[in-house]
């Protein structure tokens, strides 16, 4: 899935979008062929409308609907509570002297965010920090490391917290994280992750034998600036290639048998 996940990414990216127009410039000119001179436009209309941060935005929504968050009232208090934040991914800056600082990204910002928020109604639940690195050779921090101090530092309590770094997919997250929890008896479980994301965790935990309790993070602001929402973006392509990367990989986990 990795490897597929990768190619998705590039692709839906400036660089993929470079390379396209590059090689189809390259066989026109070269070959004089008529098709690549008539694919030209459409692949940069397609390019051009996946990078409209308004239709990715559109997009997720008539998937998954307006998100709600989650109401303290459904947790139910007395029982044994995780709270599972799924990882996204980590940045790393590297000294002249070798020290690296690791950060969260935006996106597992957002997730730790909620996390937090959720915590203040579950006091006393354990908060599973989520993800490792899919690209291991590349010594990028594990998200679960960064998504943990980042929890600490919006006031979860280190000793509540337990970290998983050995996952690599979502499906693997759900995995290892149901072993946890089977270890730890625990009678509920609020996932939360973002909204994109949440139709295909849910369906990867329920194939692993967990019914969580959704708790969106929030992936897009209330006020959008006009001109951010209707004009082509690379911030725009990049919502892209992560809707992609959702439907395709919802299809591949259906296909397996990894979501239910």
């Amino acid at each position: 899935m990795t490897p597929g996940s990768d190619f998705i990414w590039f692709v839906l990216s400036a660089g993929g979008f470079i390379l396209i127009v590059l090689v189809l410039t390259i066989w026109s000119t070269l070959f004089r062929s008529s098709r690549a001179k008539r694919a030209l436009f459409p692949i940069v209309i397609v390019y051009a409308v996946c990078s409209v941060y308004g239709c990715e935005m559109f997009f997720v929504r008539t998937l998954g609907g307006v998100p709600k968050p989650l109401d303290p009232s459904q947790i139910e208090p007395g029982r044994r509570t995780a709270i599972v934040v799924l990882g996204s991914g980590s940045v790393n800056v590297e000294s002249w002297d070798k020290r690296v600082f690791a950060l969260v990204d935006r996106t597992a910002a957002a997730r730790v965010l909620e996390a937090s928020r959720v915590y203040k109604y579950a006091e006393g639940a354990t908060v599973i920090s989520s993800g490792g690195s899919p690209h291991p050779e590349r010594r990028s921090t594990p998200t679960g490391e960064t998504m943990r101090d980042a929890l600490v530092t919006l006031g979860v309590p280190r000793d509540r917290i337990q970290i998983e770094t050995t996952s690599r997919t979502t499906r693997d997250e759900a995995l290892v994280v149901a072993s946890m929890l089977a270890d730890d008896h625990t009678e509920q479980v609020i996932l939360v992750t973002s909204e994109s994301h949440m139709r295909r965790a849910l369906g990867a935990f329920r194939a692993a034998g967990i019914r969580p309790l959704p708790a969106v993070a929030r992936e897009f602001p209330e006020d959008v600036a006009l001109n951010r929402l209707l004009l082509p973006s690379e911030e725009g392509l990049a919502v892209a290639s992560i809707n992609a990367h959702e439907v395709l990989g919802w299809a591949y986990y259906w296909i397996r048998g990894w979501w239910q």
